[in-house]
């Protein structure tokens, strides 16, 4: 049973079965491409880099870049092609954009390019290589520009939490109730101690766990003890939970206008929400900013935090009560009792856990 039409591909490619037999009898050698008549450089293919191969990219028509409601506005799209010894694309890979919006016309565009055919010491072969085109367009009319996730991430950053944008050392204390081990409510404590963004150290602890993150200079640790080490990871990740930048890509997250508790304000999201509105607790994660670019709620791996009684330290605006939600109820009450300059010196040694060192991977945390 042989499919005589297959499809494949977006631009959609169609190949035809217009003739099948029986092969018969073909003469001694016939498969060998070295036996003389062979067609050995017909059949070969080159890895050619991308300067070079431009070389014999033949003059297109401009692309014309659809308006994008989301993500960045500029930037560049790639994919990897095979190119015939007539200089015609014979098949394109998928685009890879930094805007997913542009990634179906830059097909397109890959598809229509044409280029002289390349050559190897005289002869024509095929070539496979990497492409790449930069893309530059528009909002539709209409539509509020906003800046970058990256941008609202680090201002963010700047603008409400120390170890961003103190310019003294500190130590931030909190403490906070959560349901423990034996069903009652019981009530941990936090501490981050901050010299330089090479020595800084965050411990917590609740019931008999304990857990840490330290740097001291290049070196990383990392120290989970005890059953409920998981509600102590959670409580650093509330503490600080604005992304990396380095664990993102920008064309994931999708920005518009927003209110928080009646106030005016920007969303930034990246995974599934509902036409209601419903955020996917398993892949969202959002991020909310007032006006004046600080965080004031949050919503990943379905807890939603919001940030209130915020208080200044050294130009940092850093929020004093932070109530943690789960399935619309409260889970976890937080509370920064005390942020101060330390008295006195931070040895090296305050910062280091012999025995946890630790390289930090897999996860979206700063510190």
């Amino acid at each position: 049973m042989v499919a005589r039409t297959v499809n494949v591909g977006s631009p959609q490619v169609t190949a035809k079965i217009v003739r099948l037999e029986d092969l018969g009898d073909v003469p001694s050698g016939f498969f060998d491409a070295t036996q003389p008549g062979g067609d050995q450089q017909a059949l070969r293919t080159v890895v050619v880099d991308e300067p070079s191969l431009r070389k014999n990219l033949l003059p297109a028509e401009p692309i014309s870049w659809p308006v994008l409601l989301d993500g960045p506005l500029e930037g560049t799209v790639s994919t990897e092609m095979l190119i015939d010894r007539e200089g015609n694309i014979r098949e394109v890979g998928s685009a890879v954009a930094e805007n997913p919006g542009v990634a179906e016309t830059a097909e397109h565009a890959f598809a229509a390019m044409c280029f002289k055919p390349f050559l190897e010491n005289g002869v024509p072969v095929q070539v496979v290589s990497q492409v790449t085109l930069r893309f530059k367009t528009t909002r539709p009319v209409g539509t509020e520009d906003f800046p970058s996730a990256q941008t609202l991430f680090d201002r963010g950053r700047q603008a409400g939490f120390p170890a961003a944008a103190a310019t003294v050392p500190y130590v931030l204390h909190a403490e906070f109730e959560a349901l423990g081990a034996k069903g009652t409510v019981e009530t941990g404590r936090y501490e981050d101690t901050w010299l330089n963004e090479t020595h800084w150290r965050r411990e917590a602890w609740f019931e008999d766990s304990h857990y840490v993150r330290s740097r001291n200079e290049d070196k990383t640790y990392q120290l989970a003890e005890g059953a409920e080490s998981g509600i102590l990871r959670l409580i650093l990740r509330v503490l600080e939970p604005i992304p990396a930048i380095d664990t993102f890509t920008e064309s994931d997250w999708k920005i518009k206008r927003d209110t928080v508790d009646g106030a005016s304000g920007v969303r930034v999201l990246a995974g599934h929400e509902s036409p209601s509105g419903k955020l996917d607790p398993e892949q969202a994660r959002a991020y909310w900013f007032d006006e004046t670019g600080l965080l004031v709620k949050t919503f990943f791996n379905g807890i939603e935090t919001h940030r209130t009684n915020v208080q200044d330290f050294v130009g940092v605006r850093v929020a004093r009560q932070i109530d943690v939600r789960k399935d619309e109820k409260l889970a976890i009450k937080i509370r920064v009792t005390e942020v101060s300059t330390p008295t006195g010196t931070m040895p090296p040694k305050t910062f280091e856990v012999h025995g946890h060192e630790w390289k930090r991977a897999f996860t979206s945390e700063v510190r």
